[in-house]
């Protein structure tokens, strides 16, 4: 493994179609959405259990247990990580290298060399990872704030408060501008926008921040990884219709008819959107 990077954003942004492109890149590796490094008061993961103390104690079975209880997904479709756990030598006293040896770890089963995780809330708490990885690379994908909010809406681990998303949106999306602000040598944004109309254009821009070069195949919609087939829920409650064709299909690598959904919903009028947030939309340029 030559680099570690983490593709984050608001959520409902763009992280994971960005994540399937850049896995079909012959030297990424993204898996599903790990959610295991730490959380963001929604439960306990690895630093938090590390904080603890716990890791004095714990054994392969705990922290497979850990990520059995916090990954959303089958990660094992992707990576053997249970027998990964049991390899290691225990107790295992540093939250470091034991990330670092698994992330490596992931990178040589799947024969490539850069490994990015894309936990959207990891945006949140991006000085705990420089922490941990203090050359590491970030990748803030952004999306029209109202866009956001609409999806947020429609998603059922979310609010439908219109006004809240936006207001959410505004909080975070500025935080993790703010890290990039500090550290703009490992820092890059793309807005999601801008992915899907110019993809090779954006594609080029981002690989070209990791050293390497856009490949043919990252714009076959037929090379694209199906988190979807290893998500625990069922996948399907929390697309659109139009979203369902698309996946069925697969004619394009990418979705484009979400852009500007803001614009025929009449469930808020966004011509009264409060003012932090019209400057925020302004400051990236919407």
């Amino acid at each position: 493994m030559k680099q570690v990077g983490f593709i984050v954003g608001t959520g409902r942004c763009g992280t994971t179609i960005l994540a399937q492109v850049l896995n079909s890149h012959s030297e990424i590796c993204v898996p599903c959405e790990l959610q295991i490094i730490c959380g963001i008061g929604n439960g306990d993961r690895l630093h938090e259990r590390y904080i603890a103390g716990d890791f004095e104690k714990y054994g392969s079975e705990d922290f497979i247990s850990l990520f059995e209880k916090r990954c959303p997904y089958y990660f094992d479709r992707y990576f053997d990580y249970r027998e990964h756990f049991r390899q290691l030598k225990y107790p295992q006293k540093d939250l470091r290298r034991l990330l670092t040896v698994l992330f490596d770890h992931i990178c040589y089963d799947q024969k490539k060399t850069i490994f990015l995780e894309q936990t959207p809330w990891y945006g949140q708490r991006l000085d705990l990872l420089q922490e941990l990885f203090p050359e590491m690379k970030v990748v803030h994908i952004i999306r029209d704030g109202r866009d956001v909010a609409i999806s947020y809406a429609r998603t059922p681990w979310w609010s439908n408060d219109i006004a809240g998303n936006l207001i959410r949106w505004d909080k975070e999306v500025n935080v993790i501008h703010s890290f990039g602000q500090r550290n703009p040598e490992n820092y890059i944004e793309v807005r999601y926008e801008d992915l899907l109309t110019d993809p090779a254009r954006e594609l080029s821009r981002i690989l070209d921040f990791f050293g390497i070069f856009i490949e043919d195949e990252m714009l076959d919609a037929g090379n694209l990884i199906e988190y979807s087939d290893m998500f625990k829920g069922n996948y399907n409650e929390y697309i659109s219709n139009e979203n369902m064709k698309w996946k069925r299909e697969k004619r394009n690598v990418f979705f484009n008819e979400n852009i500007q959904s803001w614009k025929n919903y009449s469930g808020y009028d966004f011509m009264n959107i409060p003012d932090t947030v019209n400057k925020t939309l302004m400051n990236f340029h919407y």
